[in-house]
C-alpha cells in the first residue's frame, strides 16, 4: 500500500512549541501525533483523516458541539474526537442503544 504525506503535519514530522511551568517558559520539539513523526501515513489513514475533517466541518456548519453530535450518534465525545482526528473510522465505534438516528 502506498504512503502519502501526512495531512496533519504536511510532512514536517512535528513542530516546535512553548511550554510554561514553574521553571519558566521553554521551547521544545514534538512529533506529529498522527504520523508519529514519520511525515507520511498510509493511504487508508489519510482517507480516515480526510473523512474525519469533513465530518468535523459538517458538524461545525450546523453549529453543534462534539458533545451534542456524539449524543445524536450514540457514541462518546472521546470516540467522536478520535473519528474527527482520523484515528478511528466511525464504522468501528460501538454505538449506544439510545442513539437518536
Amino acid at each position: 500500500m502506498a504512503n502519502v504525506v501526512c495531512p496533519e503535519c504536511r510532512g514536517e514530522k512535528g513542530g516546535f512549541r512553548v511550554t510554561c511551568g514553574s521553571r519558566g517558559c521553554e521551547t521544545s520539539t514534538f512529533d506529529c501525533e498522527f504520523c508519529k513523526g514519520e511525515g507520511q501515513v498510509s493511504a487508508e489513514a489519510n482517507g480516515r483523516w480526510q473523512k474525519g475533517r469533513e465530518l468535523r466541518e459538517a458538524r461545525k456548519q450546523q453549529g453543534m458541539t462534539q458533545c451534542e453530535q456524539a449524543l445524536i450518534l450514540g457514541i462518546s465525545p472521546i470516540d467522536l474526537n478520535d473519528v474527527e482526528c482520523g484515528r478511528r473510522p466511525l464504522e468501528d465505534v460501538p454505538r449506544a442503544r439510545h442513539a437518536k438516528e
